[in-house]
């Protein structure tokens, strides 16, 4: 008879899968994909409502400072600059993250505003406060009906000016070298000294000085109102100068000089001082020296 044979047993053996490694790769990064885009998704609805929460909201301005420029204007332009968002996604007026820099850019250009200050009073808030430019004097083209430009009392030309007529101000014009926004019109040392020389001759009562020219070797010409002029060197200060001058106009000879009947008094020459009269000769130039008992001794 035969023998029965026992039946192989398979139960418990593993199955073997034959898997391709590209296709195994390519789901791998599908669900890599999958779960970047969700964090990706979740922090930009974080964000997005995160920078909305009104606590945090810039929607007040406020402005102090100045004299003449009018506050609306300066909350205006704050305000525009907080206007959109930063890739669609971070609104502009987020407190933590607005454009203060803009903001700074905007304010400078508005006329006569100096040194603005942003401070973030709260999640809502801005205060803005601000100095203003005051006028001291013009900065003008070397043609005589030029473009001016208002500087203040440091010499800095912080914007243009309308036409003016009449002697308000002070003209400067510095040869060789045109009026710029946001530039110094002379160094300050220059400027001291002319300051220093414009006081001495107006409070004589005498002479009003209407401009002021100064070129590239440091000479300076001081116009007066009514006509004539007076050259001096930057490099001799002011109290020195105006000595020489008081020198000659207290003079004798000189007595009777007034503006409007002189070309030029030229002291740029220390004691010896060259002055032409109009009225006697136009072409006659006088050189004048000054001696150390204070009287004055000419020759034509």
């Amino acid at each position: 008879m035969f023998k029965q044979q026992s039946a192989v047993r398979t139960k418990g053996k593993p199955k073997r899968r034959i898997t391709d490694p590209n296709k195994r790769m390519l789901i791998g990064q599908i669900l890599v994909g999958v779960i970047l885009f969700s964090i990706f998704g979740i922090l930009a609805a974080a964000l997005w409502y995160g920078t909305r929460v009104e606590s945090y909201t810039l929607t007040t301005i406020t402005a102090s400072g100045g004299e003449t420029i009018d506050h609306t204007k300066v909350t205006e332009t704050a305000a525009v600059i907080l206007q959109g968002s930063y890739l669609g996604l971070i609104p502009r007026q987020f407190a933590w993250t607005y454009p203060e820099e803009d903001m700074y850019t905007a304010l400078r250009a508005i006329p006569r505003l100096k040194d603005p200050v942003i401070t973030r009073v709260s999640g809502t808030e801005l205060q803005i406060e601000f100095d203003e430019y005051i006028p001291h004097a013009l900065w003008c083209t070397e043609r005589t009906e030029g473009e001016c430009l208002l500087i203040d009392a440091s010499g800095y030309a912080f914007g243009p000016a309308p036409k003016l007529k009449g002697g308000a101000f002070v003209r400067y014009r510095t040869l060789g070298t045109e009026p710029t926004i946001g530039k110094t019109v002379l160094p300050a040392e220059q400027l001291s000294t002319i300051a220093d020389f414009i006081s001495l001759v107006q409070a004589t009562g005498t002479f009003e000085i209407a401009a002021v020219e100064t070129d590239s070797v440091g000479d300076v010409f001081y116009i007066v109102s009514g006509g004539g002029e007076f050259k001096a060197s930057l490099r001799d200060a002011a109290a020195v100068v105006y000595d020489n001058l008081q020198t000659i106009l207290g003079s004798k000879e000189f007595s009777d000089i007034a503006p409007g009947n002189f070309q030029y008094i030229d002291l740029r020459f220390g004691s010896k001082v060259f002055v032409n009269e109009e009225k006697l000769q136009p072409a006659t130039s006088t050189a004048t020296s000054i001696v150390p008992d204070g009287m004055a001794s000419s020759s034509e």
